[in-house]
């Protein structure tokens, strides 16, 4: 049947044109949707539809949803009414709880969070739909930026300026393509990000995975009232986004979006990768991104384990829109002249990754630690070390007992880039520091070293570890791990005289401080036949062991060869391995080649005879079995990143009701936040907050 045009105008209540009103055209019981709208300046509407009863609906920010008109389009017909529209505000209730840790809420708090979606989603909904008027022109720049981790700038960004008639300057994938494949894309050498735009946000297979509560604006948000999102359930091997959209109390217009990512690897999450969205609303209804940026982790491309070193941000910002002679917006800022957009670019262009910029740190809060330790490491000819530890110390939670005085050593680790160099953030200022670095078996002397308040940032401090050479491999016996093909085996565990397992390095090496000509030896790597016996010294004096591939091993697994990380490398688990074997932190790991031979068992079963912590159960009826750290203290813990709450009345973690043992594949177990490595403390968040210890679990392939 063809189709008819229905037409019209609407007005508001004081008689003037109700422009940006979005008119929803539905049919039948369900209310399908046949069409949707905008009215433009002049208040005007145009649907076309196909003959059948149908109902139509405005749509207003600030007002609730209003059924104008129903009757039945015929062939032939012509429509052109106008429509005085109610003046029925509606007012957003004060917040009296934030989101709360349930995913479905009722009454007069899901209400609310209804009522407060509702106001975002018709602006989000406008931002998708022309109004008659057609897209204006408008004019905005596109910029790329090199940040530290504190999001701090190296130089200015660099600009390219574009003209059209789109008001949709980015577009995510489809949301039904973001369901499956997630906000995170791995290839074999880069990653691609994505960012929820307004189709995404408003689709189903989004509202239908996330949750939704309400916030308070507070300090920058203050008077603005926020709709919060996160994902229902974490989910394997995939990356999905959390965030608030912000509206204002008194227009209930939509102001921002700022939104993170979940799921992302463990060295990612301390650049807090995430973006922000700014949305504005022109005179006549039409809503548009105004400003916009994507923060994106920057990881080191060297062998071995990916090292965070910075974020890569892209983003642009709108400066003008027109309609024929007449200026709808501006950003009220002077476009660049183009010689200072040549400066900007050729500066840009410069952007170089050298210790200084790696490792700048900027405090999120003024009260924070700020200071920035960086340095050097080089071997006794003063030639640079990569991959060797550096750790400093202090003093700090100085107590008083009795007439004397009581502290901790408190400490963070960092490890060398390819040119020696390292920076440790977020160490105290105006106290003395302690300083050493261990590179395999060696040590160096520990220096003293104290940053001033005002200067923020240490000297540059030199470590010489003597006995080394940076172009031969550190002093130790070496047991070397290899396939038959001669191909050394990295990540295998090697358990010598049946003492604790240690985890061989990229290079399939491990060292032991001494040894005599024969060792018996067990190693494990999965995917290979695994080992046990007594070997002998090589005639290079190292002892070798051979590992053969079983014969079931897919050529895919060869991949990871050519550049692809596992998902425990891209953890840091196997890094943090490594450098708790030369001395950095003090932890216990199980490994997947340990979890393999304890297939079946329950969470906590992998605990017990563990050092540091010990599963421990709730007395009563129905007892839960959670992990208690030294000082029969409860453990914080993390699966995957991402921090467990408390799931029972008693404020315990119930291991085994929330995690099913043979999904894991390693496990980290830390004394104190103390003893923990730098990039776990963001997790925490505070020292005290993990005084306890922290467990950090790891599921998904164990490869």
């Amino acid at each position: 049947m063809r189709a008819q045009s229905v037409q019209g105008t609407l007005l508001r209540a004081d008689s003037m044109p109700a422009a940006g009103v979005i008119v929803v055209a539905t049919r039948g019981a369900r209310d399908s949707v046949l069409a949707r709208t905008m009215t433009n300046g002049n208040g005007r509407y145009l649907l076309t539809l196909t003959p059948g009863p149908v109902a139509l609906r405005a749509l207003r920010i600030g007002h609730r949803p209003h059924v104008f008109a129903e009757f039945t389009v015929t062939a032939g017909m012509r429509r052109d009414a106008r429509t005085v529209l109610p003046n029925d505000p509606i007012v957003l209730a004060a917040v009296t709880t934030e989101a709360s840790s349930r995913c479905r809420q009722s009454g007069t708090a899901g209400a609310n969070v209804a009522t407060v979606f509702e106001e975002a989603r018709k602006a989000l909904l406008a931002s998708t739909l022309k109004s008659g008027d057609g897209d204006p022109l408008a004019r905005l720049s596109v910029f790329e930026q090199a940040r530290s981790v504190g999001n701090r700038g190296y130089s200015q960004p660099k600009l390219e300026f574009q003209e059209g008639v789109t008001l949709k300057p980015f577009q995510s994938l489809k949301p039904d393509s973001l369901a499956k494949v997630g906000y995170m894309v791995l290839d074999l050498t880069s990653a691609e990000y994505y960012a929820p735009d307004a189709e995404v946000l408003l689709s189903e297979s989004f509202t239908s995975t996330h949750c939704l509560g309400l916030s308070e604006g507070k300090d920058a948000t203050a008077g603005l009232i926020g709709l919060t999102f996160r994902p229902q359930q974490l989910r394997r091997n995939y990356v999905d986004v959390r965030g608030t959209l912000w509206l204002d109390r008194a227009t209930n217009e939509l102001r921002r979006m700022e939104y993170s990512y979940d799921g992302l690897p463990i060295t990612m999450q301390r650049a807090d990768p995430g973006g922000d969205v700014e949305f504005t609303r022109l005179a006549d209804g039409t809503w548009f991104v105004s400003k916009w940026e994507i923060r994106m982790p920057r990881m080191t491309l060297s062998p071995g384990t990916p090292q965070l070193v910075g974020l890569w941000v892209k983003g642009g910002e709108v400066w003008w829109i027109r309609r024929g002679r007449s200026l709808l917006y501006t950003n009220g800022r002077d476009e660049p002249a183009k010689a200072e957009q040549v400066a900007a670019t050729a500066a840009a262009s410069a952007e170089r990754d050298s210790a200084a910029a790696d490792f700048a740190c900027t405090p999120a809060n003024p009260g924070d630690l700020g200071g920035l330790l960086v340095g050097t490491v080089v071997d006794e000819r003063g030639a640079p070390l990569a991959d060797a530890v550096v750790t400093v110390e202090w003093k700090g939670n100085f107590n008083t007992a009795g007439r004397g005085i009581t502290w901790e050593m408190q400490g963070l680790s960092a490890i060398t880039g390819r040119d020696g160099t390292f920076g440790i953030c977020g160490v105290p200022t105006g106290q003395m520091l302690s300083v050493a670095a261990q590179y395999g078996t060696r040590k160096t002397p520990k220096a003293a070293v104290q940053i001033a308040p005002s200067m923020r940032v240490a000297a540059r401090v030199e470590l010489r570890v003597v006995g080394v050479r940076g172009n031969a491999p550190a002093k130790g016996v070496v047991v070397r791990v290899r396939s038959d093909a001669g191909v050394a085996i990295a990540h295998a565990l090697v358990e010598v005289e049946g003492g604790r397992g240690r985890v061989t390095d990229d290079s399939g090496r491990v060292f032991l401080d001494a040894a005599p000509d024969t060792l018996r030896m067990a190693v494990r790597r999965i995917g290979h036949a695994p080992f046990s016996g007594r070997i002998g010294r090589t005639a290079s004096g190292e002892f070798a062991v051979t590992l053969r591939p079983l014969a079931q091993t897919l050529a895919a697994v060869h991949v990871v060869e050519r550049g692809v990380k596992s998902p425990l490398e891209l953890s840091g688990f196997y890094d943090r391995v490594l450098r708790a074997q030369r001395g950095a932190f003090n932890a216990d790991f199980i490994t997947p080649e340990e979890l393999e031979t304890r297939r079946g068992a329950r969470p906590s079963d992998l605990f017990q005879g563990r050092r540091f912590v010990a599963p421990a159960r709730t007395p009563g009826g129905r007892p839960r079995t959670f992990l208690q750290g030294r000082g029969r203290c409860n453990m914080t813990v993390y699966v995957d990143g991402q921090l467990l709450r408390p799931d029972s009345p008693r404020g315990v973690i119930a291991i085994d009701e929330q995690l099913d043992a043979n999904a894991i594949s390693a496990i980290e177990i830390y004394a104190s936040a103390a003893n923990a490595p730098a990039e776990l403390i963001p997790l925490v968040g505070a020292v005290e907050e993990a005084a306890c210890g922290i467990v950090a679990i790891w599921t998904g392939s164990r490869r």
